[in-house]
């Protein structure tokens, strides 16, 4: 089956690939002579000249070079240690003069990153800004989402998007905050990522746990380019739930009773019988993860095309992509999720000071299922106020495997006329329950319709570019005004099922069949107002810049006014932000630097008078390598750099603080029943809340060495966020009846991060890359919102300590039964329980406070919410045509608790295949992995405590690709071809291997391989 989906797909492929390269249309070529100079004149040998993509030259001794240039409307020309140059040309010319200039490390053209609202040249940046360039991405790594490009490969960033250990970092895309759920990396020219409070500081409160800036792609003057891009994948789970059939589910569950002194629910016939799968209708043993209802392994298909050029009139860069990803269920409407994507970016010179920027963005994502959801209504009808209670994979979790049959084959029962008229599944089967159960996982695959959820994705981003040196040189000034629309429209077929309840008759012996509800076939469909959902956002940015060298003096200026409003349902107000901001780099004899960024921030959360604040931020950049007394050696380039800046936010949730609200409740009555008034409920109490605040300073160094084989970076980072507004629950007496609002809670976050690039020719064939990249990060709590604890409860304080701090109670085992008298009573000298009862096989504590009691206040750290430190490396090979490329990744110092129903197993739950190892009559290790079973919830047992707790540190490789390089010959229909293998997750080495490879109550968690092409004309 696996294989016909391959051979349709990349079928489809061919045929879509075929056709676009028949149709890539060879140009008239002429040939264009020229001479490569230095600045004093003299010839410049081995200067690599391009047109286009496939013409390429050098120049000879006497720096002459000769070029066929076809369609191309410039020429490039790049020679190291020399800036790079892109010059235009007619049609009409063929000779041409080419003058270099020698280039400084991190001052080309090429070195220019992208910042808010404007570019600096790398040497000059004073901040901690890490460029991703996606091009170069795609030349080892075929991944497109948007977290391959961020995860592992830069130092100072947990995960994909936690930056410095701050928490999620926003997301700006072409200069806006907008969610990356709608984008991937084919649209993508380069990513930068601000860790600094001088370079993100612009963004207001937006900024104020780091900003992941992304810029797409646009066209360039001469240069077209057609491409096609094609990845075929398959994936498989990791591993899967493994949970107890139903005859050992029924005999664990007795020991439960046994446990708790109560009386079994199984007999023993009824076990084997189970057991042996004797009359399965009144015996069932249903498994919900077995092939009938999950496959064994999922598909995906990503396509996509673009094209760019342009000519000094006008640029454009067109994208169109499609993705489908088979889902997990394996019965019923086929369960896929469909993506298609397009993207228009186009640039126009209007007049030779004036130009203009239109972009326009369309995705439609569409999810498709069998009806397995059930959504729990939290509000109004249609006020998008829900949530999922359940699905498929919840119900595969909860579902017992002995509840009821699934299947009732018509030929067990005797009393036909029982299930007379029924729907019959094969015209054999019906479709079990009960009284309890009146739905099936089966029924609810094939039998109660589909749901097709749809999200459609539009931006329109235009903007103007007019250049004012007729006023004075290097001024400029730029706008631009966008709009972003989501729509989410969820269709559900209308149609329901009849269960049926077996039974048999004492007397007769005849089984026969209770239906259960009712057949309701239909074709309708309708709308789910609950699962509506829209948002809208408008956008504003002006820009004033000044860019102006005098002599041995530099300086780049931008004035900011920046508004986003967006409306999303259910909020309170719009959410709008209003920024003014400045920004000023100066550089001296290209050695000193100071940067000045500040913003002036407005806020709809705050009362007249306080609802604007001034966020100041200051940098310095010592480009130490420049001065006459460095002895460079092996040193290209180094710069010393700090930062430091007061960011201020308004992030928090609730609006209207800092006034009182009252809403009315029940009617009471007084004076003996004859008079009744309304209850006046307190909803908020006027705070004088304040603008949280973020104080950062962020220090170190930044070099090229050796020819610029190797790069490094580093910096040390001081991150303290206070004035948090926070909802005081322990500060506020409980007899006032209402909790206040207050700027209270602080915490401190510092470390160090770094990134080094090794790259080297090792030979003419072979070339190797490599990266190191890490962070560590440590939080620490200076100020929060706790109980005041009495001097036996000191280890519960969080004041001081980390701020990912787990705490719990310190576990010894299990008891065994030399910890209990006759009577049932813990012995001598063991301390005593508050969390109930206890027996042999229940989890012991320590007393921690020694006061002979085991309760809350024995708790103490005990773990870290949050990893400390994250490490990675990648490495790239290249050997004449061949590639290979492996990145590593893992994480230290992060623990978390098994605290899942598949851990946790009390009451009648389904049993996973942890209730083997627990304590019981064939098993009185004290030391064993799992306490005794219960049939109640073990108020003991199922706490925060070291028995639970476990290390989740790891070390994954990612991705690892193999690739093949095909370069297009004279006249050829292509360019270059690549062909691609690479594999996802294929490696994973921790401690606890086996528990943290799977979903519970989700869908599984994967590896796969995958096989592509990408393809130039």
């Amino acid at each position: 089956m696996m294989i016909k989906k391959l051979n349709y797909k990349l079928f489809l492929f061919f045929v879509f690939f075929v056709i676009l390269s028949t149709n890539a249309q060879e140009g008239n070529s002429t040939v264009l002579k020229g001479k490569i100079t230095d600045e004093k004149n003299a010839p410049l040998a081995g200067a690599l000249v391009s047109a286009g993509n496939d013409e390429k030259t050098y120049s000879n001794q006497k720096g002459e070079f000769e070029i066929s240039v076809k369609d191309s409307k410039s020429i490039t020309v790049a020679l190291d240690k020399y800036n790079s140059q892109q010059i235009a040309i007619t049609d009409a010319e063929t000779g041409i003069d080419v003058k270099m200039k020698l280039s400084e490390v991190f001052f080309e053209e090429k070195d220019k990153i992208n910042l808010p609202f404007g570019q600096l040249e790398k040497g000059r940046i004073v901040g901690s800004v890490s460029n991703l360039n996606i091009e170069e991405h795609f030349s080892k790594d075929q991944r497109i989402g948007l977290n391959s490009a961020v995860s592992g490969k830069v130092g100072g960033v947990f995960g994909g998007s936690n930056v410095l250990g701050l928490g999620n970092a926003v997301y700006i895309i072409d200069g806006v905050p907008r969610s990356a759920d709608y984008i991937n990396l084919t649209e993508i020219e380069d990513v930068t990522i601000l860790k600094d409070p001088v370079s993100r500081v612009l963004y207001g409160s937006a900024a104020d746990k780091g900003v992941i800036l992304i810029t797409t792609k646009r066209g360039a003057i001469g240069k077209k380019n057609l491409t096609v891009r094609a990845d075929y994948g398959v994936q498989k789970a990791v591993a899967k739930p493994n949970y107890l059939g139903a005859a050992d589910y029924m005999t664990y569950y007795n020991q439960a009773l046994l446990n708790d002194k109560r009386p079994v629910k199984y007999t023993d016939q009824q076990i084997s019988d189970t057991r042996s799968g004797i009359n399965p209708i009144f015996n069932p043993d249903v498994d919900y993860y077995s092939d009938e209802f999950v496959k064994d392994d999922v598909s995906y298909l990503d396509v996509n095309i673009e094209a760019s050029g342009g000519n000094k009139q006008a640029q454009y860069f067109l994208t169109g992509g499609f993705s489908n990803n088979e889902g997990w269920l394996n019965k019923g409407t086929t369960e896929e999720t469909n993506r298609y994507n397009i993207r228009a970016n186009s640039n126009y010179k209007l007049s030779s000071k004036l130009k203009m920027n239109l972009d326009v963005v369309g995705v439609v994502n569409q999810y498709k299922s069998p009806n397995v959801f059930d959504i729990n209504n939290l509000g109004a009808t249609d006020d998008n106020n829900y949530s999922i209670s359940s699905d498929f994979w919840t119900k595969a979790q909860t579902n017992l495997p002995n509840s009821f049959p699934l299947l009732i084959p018509i030929a067990d029962i005797t009393n036909p006329a029982s299930y007379q008229g029924a729907y019959l599944v094969d015209g054999k089967y019906l479709l079990g329950g009960t009284k309890e159960f009146t739905r099936n996982i089966y029924g609810d695959l094939t039998n109660r319709g589909n749901k097709t959820a749809t999200d459609r994705y539009f931006q329109v981003n235009s903007g103007l570019d007019w250049d004012l040196s007729a006023i004075t040189k290097g001024l400029s000034v730029k706008g631009n005004v966008t709009f972003d629309f989501l729509n989410t429209s969820v269709e559900t077929q209308n149609k329901s099922y009849a269960v049926y309840q077996p039974f048999t008759d004492p007397v007769t012996g005849i089984v026969s069949v209770t239906k259960i509800g009712a057949d309701v076939p239909s074709n309708e469909k309708s709308v789910s107002t609950d699962e509506a959902y829209f948002s809208r956002r408008l956008g504003f940015y002006g820009t004033l810049d000044y860019d102006r060298t005098f002599g041995e003096h530099s300086i780049k200026a931008t004035a900011l006014t920046y508004l986003t409003e967006e409306q999303i349902p259910n909020a309170f107000q719009t959410l709008r932000s209003l920024n003014y901001g400045l920004r000023a780099n100066y550089m001296f004899k290209n050695k000193y630097v100071v940067d000045f960024s500040g913003v002036y921030i407005g806020s709809k959360k705050l009362n007249q008078g306080d609802n604007f604040a001034f966020a100041p931020t200051g940098g310095l950049g010592w480009i130490i390598s420049n001065e006459s007394f460095f002895k460079k050696n092996k040193t290209d380039f180094l710069k010393l750099r700090g930062s430091v800046g007061l960011l201020q936010n308004d992030n928090w949730d609730n609006v209207f603080l800092y006034e009182s609200s009252y809403s009315t409740g029940n009617n009471f009555n007084y004076n003996n029943g004859t008079v009744s008034n309304r209850e006046l409920n307190i909803n908020n109490i006027a705070a004088p809340i304040d603008w949280q605040k973020r104080l950062e300073f962020n220090f170190g160094f930044e070099g090229s060495f050796f020819n610029k084989s190797l790069y490094a970076d580093a910096s040390y980072f001081y991150s303290k966020g206070y004035d948090i507004v926070t909802v005081l629950t322990n500060a506020t007496p409980d007899v006032l009846g209402y909790k206040y609002s207050a700027n209270n809670n602080s915490f401190i976050d510092s470390g160090i991060e770094y990134t080094v690039k090794y790259t080297k020719a090792l030979s003419k064939d072979v070339k190797i890359a490599a990266g190191l990249y890490s962070v560590f990060a440590v939080g620490t709590v200076d100020k929060v919102d706790e109980p005041n604890y009495g001097p036996n409860a000191q280890t519960r304080l969080r004041t001081g300590r980390n701020s990912g701090a787990l705490f719990g109670l310190q576990a010894d085992g299990l008891y065994g039964e030399s910890d209990f008298n006759t009577d049932g009573t813990l012995v001598t000298g063991l301390p005593s329980v508050t969390f109930g009862s206890v027996q042999p096989g229940d989890i012991k504590y320590v007393d921690i406070n020694k006061d002979g009691v085991i309760d809350v206040n024995d708790q103490k750290i005990i773990g870290n919410s949050r990893p400390s430190v994250q490490y990675s490396f990648d490495f790239n090979v290249s050997y004449k045509k061949f590639d290979f490329y492996v990145l590593g990744l893992g994480q230290d110092g992060q623990d978390r608790y098994r605290n899942s129903s598949y851990f946790w197993i009390s009451g009648d739950a389904k049993y996973s295949e942890k209730v083997l190892d627990a304590y019981g009559p064939d098993n009185k290790n004290v030391n064993a992995s799992m306490p005794r079973l219960s049939s109640t919830n073990n108020n003991n047992n199922y706490r925060s405590s070291t028995f639970w707790l476990y290390s989740s540190d790891y070390f994954t490789i990612p991705t690892m690709q193999i690739s093949y390089n095909l370069v297009g010959k004279e006249k050829a229909f292509f360019n270059n071809i690549k062909f691609f293998v690479k594999g996802n997750n294929l490696i994973v080495i921790n401690n606890e291997n086996d528990d943290l490879r799977f979903g519970v109550g989700s869908s599984p968690i994967t590896k796969g391989m995958s096989i592509g092409l990408i393809s130039s004309f």
